[in-house]
């Protein structure tokens, strides 16, 4: 089934699919109308079979026939590299070879459109190790979509990193399939959110194999009217032993404007595994202000100060690299 046929059949998105439930749908333009500001192209140039596709927002890029990037590194290599979409609907295909180490920054194309909407199929072979983030800073595109579509093999790692400051909605959403022995997949991303920026995640990882690990860890830090919401899905196979998952998201929440919205959700099929999900929602702590204001710190900088502490403690784990140092550079 081609994407166009697909993404009739899904329709546009609605608040009673779970794959949008937080989302504000209302704002995304009816391309499937059949006025003149239709965006879907007659004829898919793709080829592919996508029947198993559930996301609209994946199936946006292929429909509107966007030009393929494929990028491929090579077995044993080891490459940096920057991914920028220079038009409104951009996919981009990533083969990391075996043994391969690679990172991966992706740029932002800011010219101002009433939607963009990227698509990233990325398949990291079997040892290898791919660093993939962005950093950009705060813009007022009103309306993103970025999709990642992974593949890991066995004992292959993914380090998956993101800050996001834009002030218009955006929603990034992953499937992950970690399908050998080992394979690591590690999710950590950042909301710096103010005025009505509403920024949503949905992430679905499987576990196919034995002993393979994810981490998904969100920190949100919002002030004024925005938004954030998190809704993440890890399924364990029925032959997957030893799996670890785990699930954190943490929120402050900066005055009495701004809301969260967090649902984890857990589909275990085998009992030998450690899966966890946690979630908490606060201000900023009074005892520490205290301590920093009876100092002679001002409020603030004290503020501004444990703010920036705990952003930056997100990412005290990655390894150091390219993405660390640009992340940290960015809170």
């Amino acid at each position: 089934m081609d994407a166009i046929t697909r993404i009739k059949q899904l329709g546009m998105p609605r608040r009673n699919n779970e794959l949008w439930t937080f989302f504000p749908v209302n704002k995304i333009p009816n391309i499937l109308s059949a006025d003149g500001n239709c965006r879907i192209a007659d004829v898919c140039s793709s080829n592919e079979d996508f029947a198993y596709e559930e996301d609209f927002a994946a199936l946006l890029p292929i429909v509107c026939n966007a030009r393929e990037l494929v990028k491929t590194i090579g077995d044993g290599e080891n490459e940096m590299a920057m991914l920028k979409c220079n038009n409104d609907f951009g996919r981009t295909v990533l083969n990391i070879g075996k043994n391969a180490k690679a990172s991966i920054e992706i740029l932002d194309n800011k010219v101002m459109h009433e939607i963009c909407a990227e698509r990233f199929d990325i398949n990291v072979a079997e040892g290898a190790e791919l660093e993939i983030f962005f950093a950009n800073p705060a813009n007022d595109l009103p309306l993103t979509f970025r999709h990642f579509d992974i593949k890991q093999a066995a004992h292959s790692t993914v380090h998956f990193a993101n800050v996001l400051q834009d002030a218009g909605i955006g929603r990034i959403s992953a499937r992950v399939e970690l399908n050998g022995e080992g394979a690591n997949f590690d999710y950590r991303s950042l909301n710096i959110l103010k005025g009505t920026a509403s920024k949503h995640q949905r992430l679905t990882i499987l576990h196919n194999a034995p002993e393979t690990v994810s981490t998904q860890f969100v920190r949100n830090i919002l002030d004024k009217n925005a938004y954030a919401s998190y809704d993440g899905q890890v399924v364990v196979g029925n032959s997957c032993s030893k799996v670890n998952s785990s699930q954190l998201v943490n929120t402050i929440l900066l005055s009495d404007g701004p809301s969260v919205s967090v649902k984890p959700v857990l589909k275990i099929y085998h009992d030998d595994v450690e899966c966890t999900h946690g979630n908490t929602v606060g201000e900023l702590d009074k005892d520490q202000m205290f301590y920093l204001t009876s100092r002679g710190i001002p409020a603030d900088k004290a503020r501004a100060m444990l703010t920036k502490a705990f952003a930056k403690e997100l990412f005290l784990e990655l390894p150091n690299g390219p993405a660390k140092k640009r992340l940290m550079q960015v809170i």
